[in-house]
C-alpha cells in the first residue's frame, strides 16, 4: 500500500447500515485493505482485517455468531478488537495470535471505518444526518466504479454536465449559463448556483408537477476527504418558496477500494412525502439511471487516463472551480500527512 493517493488518518463509509445481516460478514476492500464488515447480536458493529491468522482464510466467508465472527475454515472466533475469542477443541489461544482490527462506528445509517495510526475521532465524521433522522425520507444506494475517487468529487462538484450526461432526468435550463459561485472556508469547499426562470427539469416535473419556467438551485459542501453534500430545488419561477430550501438533497461518500476503482454510497433524501413508496421509487429509479450514466462516462474518464504515456494535465475552466478547489486541499492534507510519517519513521 503506497498510501500517496488518499488520507490514512481519516473516516471512510464502510457500508450502509442495511447491508449488515445478523449472522454474515461483507467483504469489503477499502484503501487496498480486504475487511470483513460485522454487526454482532448487540448491534454493535466491527472491522476486522479478512484474514484469518490461522490459515490465512478470509474471515468474510465464515459467519458471526453470537459478538464474534467465526472463520468459515476451522470455526475459530475473534471479538470486534480482533482478539482470538476460541479455538475448536478447547485448545488455548497462542501469545500474540490475533486479527487485526479497525476503528469502527455507526452513525447517520452508514458503517464509517478508520484507516489510520492516529486515535480515532468520531468527530470528524460527516454529518449526514439527513440520511437518518425523522422528518426525511431517504433513498440510499450504492455502485462500485472503476474511477479514482477523485474523478467522482469531480464529477458532483460539477453539474453543467447534467445538461449533456442526464437528459431524462436531471438536465434543466439555466446550469450552463449561470455562474458557479465558490468560496473556501478552512478545509471546506462551499458553491452554489442560482438559477431564475429557466426551463424545468424532467425530476422536478416528476416529483413536483413543476411545468413550465422555474427558480432552480444547486448548493455544495465538500469535506474532506470525499464526502459532498448536494442541497437541489426548484420552485415555479418567482413563487414564495425561499430559495435554497431543499426539495431534496444527494449525500456522497466516495471510499476508494483502490487507485483506480471506488465504493460510491449514496443516498437522496427529501422532507416531504415521508412514507410515500410511490416518491421512493421515483427517486430510486431517476437516480440510478443518472448514476449509472455518471459511472459510464467516468470509467471511460479513467481508461483514457490510464492509456495516456504523457500524464497529460487535466485542464480548468471556471465550471471546475470547486473540483480544482478540493484538488487543493486533499493535496496539501495529503502532503501534510505524508510529511510527518516521515518524521515519525526517522525518528525510529
Amino acid at each position: 500500500m503506497s498510501g500517496s493517493y488518499y488520507l490514512r488518518n481519516a473516516w471512510y463509509v464502510a457500508a450502509h447500515s442495511f447491508e449488515l445481516t445478523a449472522n454474515r460478514p461483507v467483504a469489503r476492500t477499502i484503501c487496498d485493505q480486504a475487511v470483513a464488515i460485522f454487526r454482532g447480536e448487540d448491534g454493535k458493529v466491527g472491522i476486522l482485517r479478512d484474514r484469518c491468522p490461522h490459515r490465512f482464510a478470509p474471515l468474510s466467508s465464515g459467519e458471526v455468531r453470537g459478538n464474534d465472527v467465526q472463520c468459515g475454515y476451522h470455526g475459530i472466533r475473534f471479538n470486534r478488537e480482533g482478539a482470538c475469542t476460541h479455538i475448536p477443541g478447547g485448545l488455548p489461544v497462542p501469545h500474540g495470535f490475533a486479527a487485526r482490527s479497525f476503528p469502527a462506528t455507526e452513525r447517520h445509517g452508514l458503517v464509517w471505518i478508520w484507516m489510520g495510526d492516529k486515535a480515532a475521532d468520531p468527530d470528524l465524521i460527516p454529518d449526514f444526518h439527513e440520511n437518518q433522522d425523522a422528518g426525511w425520507a431517504p433513498v440510499p444506494g450504492y455502485l462500485n466504479i472503476a474511477a479514482n475517487y477523485q474523478l467522482l468529487v469531480d464529477n458532483i462538484l460539477d453539474l453543467t454536465h447534467v445538461v449533456f450526461v442526464h437528459k431524462t432526468t436531471l438536465a434543466g435550463g439555466g446550469v450552463t449559463d449561470t455562474p458557479l459561485e465558490v468560496r473556501v472556508e478552512g478545509d471546506k469547499v462551499l458553491a452554489q448556483r442560482m438559477m431564475l426562470n429557466v426551463d424545468t427539469a424532467p425530476i422536478y416535473r416528476a416529483a413536483r408537477g413543476l411545468d413550465g419556467k422555474i427558480d432552480r438551485w444547486q448548493i455544495f459542501e465538500w469535506m474532506p476527504h470525499s464526502f459532498i453534500k448536494v442541497t437541489l430545488g426548484a420552485r415555479k419561477a418567482g413563487s414564495a418558496t425561499p430559495l435554497g430550501q431543499p426539495v431534496h438533497m444527494v449525500l456522497n461518500g466516495f471510499t476508494p477500494e483502490n487507485e483506480k476503482r471506488t465504493h460510491y454510497f449514496w443516498s437522496t433524501t427529501r422532507p416531504w412525502a415521508l412514507n410515500d413508496l410511490k416518491v421512493d421509487e421515483l427517486y430510486r429509479s431517476m437516480i440510478i439511471e443518472a448514476f449509472n450514466e455518471d459511472k459510464a462516462i467516468v470509467e471511460a474518464q479513467q481508461r483514457l487516463v490510464d492509456e495516456d504515456p504523457g500524464d497529460s494535465l487535466l485542464v480548468n475552466f471556471s465550471f471546475d472551480r470547486a473540483g480544482q478547489s478540493a484538488r487543493r486541499i486533499l493535496k496539501r492534507l495529503l502532503s501534510e500527512e505524508q510529511a510527518i510519517s516521515k518524521k515519525v519513521a526517522a525518528a525510529e
